[in-house]
Order: structure tokens, then C-alpha cells, then sequence
């Protein structure tokens, strides 16, 4: 691939705003309209679902438009899941405290009104995370009790079940093991040594692991990741679309917290940060570790990955140290012959 250029940048002020739950607002795109929508709050403690374009034409900076105020306090409610829906020119807000909303956009064309906002259900136990499927036919949603709910589009339960139940797995863990150290002759110490330590344990990284509960589709939607804690440890579990547990992610030594399946399926990216370094890692379908390349030395923190829809782009938002203090940074990272490069920052 070639170098990465950028085109255009555009921002936004918020203006007598305030970022609802964080340093990070909520967020969707609709790539139709070429509209951004975000949860913002202002300084009244109102929640306002705001629009902003990003053309190229648009300039540097551009106001955002309220395209509804939306009925929660921003003080006491997070957002945990968001997504423009296009069937339906909606977007999806599903909060932790367990109400989700359909509002009504249209593409960002006209006045908001309340009307425009639906109250579609709500969830007793609470909401840790929620992703509709690429199709937008099935919803993926975990509740504060650990249960993985499987919907359709009018929101009626097709599979219910624990995450963290059971080991039995569609398709187990299956590696010749050439070049690794249960294979390899280690003369008088023997067998034992080659055993020895053989399992790591997924540990917590203390201060960059949130706890939360991520969620993320196959860019067919045949098959869903989640990432979780269970018993002190994080690990990713993969489920088919008809709620059977495929897979469990191989043990690593510090699984964090952020988990993007590439879209066209081959891969699921993941981060490990070790003593001496930080690296996005690699999981097949079927739980295996596949490779991984090392983020540079500046990097503190990573707070999501993401892949463009063609697969050859993998976004690195990460906290990194630019010598002056930490700095929110965005990387595009790209593989050729099994190498990574890093294009863009």
C-alpha cells in the first residue's frame, strides 16, 4: 500500500458543551450522508444528539446541528451503545442503566422534536455493551449479569445465555506446536521442562483495563467476539448467530481490554501490554493466537481499534507520550508479506 495522505480534516467546537461520561463523546457515522452523530451534553445537564458533516468541502471547522434533546441526564446516564441504522435512518442508543432509544434523523434535515424519539425497551439488569450486526438483523447484547442476549429487530429475544458458561466450544484449539517449546529437545531436563509454565494466565493490566465489555461482529455477521472479565482475568469468547459458543480465545499473558474483528473475517485484533512493550495481537476464529506487531515505545495506553471496511486499515487510538505530556493519537496501521506498517498518525 501506498503512503496514507490526508485529504481534508475537520473539527468542531463544542460550544457550552460538555462530553457526556468522559473525555470520549459517543458516536456513529452515517456514511450516506457523510453525517457524524455524537451524545453531548450542555452546561444544563442536557443530553442533545448532535450532527456534524464531514465533506471535504466543508472547511476545517464546522458547527454541529441539536437533531434532538434527548430525555436522559447526561450526569447519570452512559452510553454504551451507539450506531446509525440506515434501514430505518435512526440512530440506536442503548444506556448502562438499561433503556434503549430509536431517534429518528432522516439524514439531518429537519427540526428536532420528541416525537422523533421512541423508547423501544429496557433492560432490567442493566446493559454492559450492545452492537447490532453488520446486517442490522440481529442485536448482540450483554447485561450487567453476565448474559449475552441475541435479538432481532423488534427487539424479541432469540437466544439468551451466561458468557462465562461452559467450556464446550464448536471448534476446539488445534496447533502443531512446530518452533514452540513443548516441541523442541531439551537433553537431560526432559519432558517436565518442556511442559514447565506452559500456560500463561490473562492478568488485569492495572490502570488500562476499564472492566467494561466489548462486543464486535464479523463483517458477515455470522459470528460475534466478546471480550470480558471472568474470575479476575479478561479473555474473548466467540459466538455463532445462533447462539452457540464457537470458540474461546487462547491465554495470553495481559489481554487488554479493546477487541475489532476484521471485517473480512479472518482476523480478530486485540492488545497485550508486557513489561517491555505494547502489541496489537491476532486471534483466529477459533481462538488461536495468529501474530502480532509492536506499537512504538511512546505508546502508554491504547483506547480502541478499529479496521476500514475493505480490511487493509487497522485505527490505533492510543494515549502516547510526546515528550511535552500524554497526547490522544491516532494511528493507521497496514500489512504487507506479513509485515505492519505504520502509514499515518
Amino acid at each position: 500500500m501506498r503512503n496514507l495522505t490526508i485529504l481534508s480534516s475537520i473539527g468542531t467546537s463544542y460550544t457550552d458543551a460538555q462530553i457526556v461520561s468522559g473525555a470520549a463523546a459517543p458516536l456513529c457515522i452515517d456514511v450516506g450522508e457523510r453525517l457524524t452523530y455524537a451524545v453531548i451534553s450542555d452546561k444544563h445537564d442536557t443530553s442533545m444528539l448532535v450532527s456534524i458533516p464531514f465533506s471535504a468541502d466543508a472547511g476545517t471547522t464546522t458547527a454541529y446541528t441539536v437533531q434532538a434533546q434527548l430525555p436522559f441526564s447526561a450526569s447519570t446516564s452512559t452510553v454504551v451503545g451507539m450506531q446509525y441504522m440506515m434501514e430505518h435512518e435512526s440512530v440506536f442508543l442503548a444506556l448502562e442503566s438499561g433503556d434503549i432509544f430509536r431517534v429518528q434523523v432522516g439524514g439531518g434535515s429537519g427540526e428536532p422534536h420528541r416525537e422523533q424519539i421512541e423508547v423501544v425497551g429496557s433492560v432490567d439488569a442493566g446493559i454492559a455493551a450492545a452492537r447490532w450486526s453488520p446486517d442490522e438483523e440481529v442485536l448482540a447484547l450483554v447485561t450487567h449479569e453476565g448474559n449475552l442476549l441475541l435479538m432481532t429487530q423488534d427487539y424479541d429475544v432469540l437466544y439468551e445465555f451466561t458468557i462465562a458458561q461452559g467450556t464446550e466450544v464448536e471448534e476446539k484449539h488445534v496447533a502443531l506446536g512446530w518452533g514452540k517449546k513443548e516441541t523442541q529437545y531439551h537433553g537431560k531436563a526432559g519432558k517436565a521442562a518442556a511442559l514447565a509454565g506452559q500456560e500463561p494466565i490473562n492478568a488485569l493490566v492495572t490502570g488500562d483495563d476499564d472492566g467494561r465489555v466489548r462486543v464486535s461482529w464479523r463483517g458477515d455477521g455470522a459470528y460475534v467476539a466478546v471480550s470480558h472479565v471472568s474470575e479476575g482475568a479478561r479473555e474473548i469468547r466467540v459466538f455463532s448467530r445462533e447462539g452457540k459458543l464457537h470458540s474461546i480465545g487462547e491465554k495470553i499473558e495481559a489481554l487488554g481490554h479493546v477487541v475489532a474483528w476484521r471485517p473480512s473475517g479472518r482476523l480478530i485484533a486485540a492488545t497485550e501490554k508486557l513489561e517491555h512493550r505494547h502489541d496489537v495481537v491476532f486471534f483466529e476464529r477459533n481462538g488461536l493466537r495468529h501474530g502480532e506487531f509492536t506499537l512504538r515505545a511512546s505508546t502508554q495506553k491504547v483506547l480502541d481499534l478499529a479496521w476500514n471496511s475493505d480490511s487493509s486499515i487497522v485505527a490505533v487510538t492510543a494515549i502516547t507520550d510526546t515528550g511535552t505530556g500524554p497526547e490522544v493519537c491516532v494511528e493507521l496501521w497496514s500489512d504487507k508479506n506479513y509485515h505492519w506498517y505504520l502509514k499515518q498518525e
